[in-house]
């Protein structure tokens, strides 16, 4: 497994954990700080990009590339 894919697995946990994180802090019915609740309020905006992110970074295929590759002026 590449560093890209890992990366794109970790951003997908951490959509599906600012949901659940918005989602709760969203019906809480009790006194909360009001910094909590932005919080909650952007987890719960924000985690759908967050997903959409991930996705794509997992998806994407990076290549390994040869040292000649690198430097294609210096070929004669």
């Amino acid at each position: 497994m590449t560093i890209h894919r890992k990366i794109g697995l970790g951003i997908i946990g951490l959509g599906v954990i600012m949901f659940f994180v918005g989602a709760s802090l969203f019906t809480y019915r009790g006194n909360i700080n009001p910094i909590v609740s932005k919080i909650g309020m952007f987890s719960f905006f924000f985690w759908v990009p967050t997903i959409i992110l991930g996705t794509v970074i997992f998806k994407t295929k990076r290549g390994k590339r040869k040292i000649n590759d690198l430097t294609p002026y210096d070929k004669k």
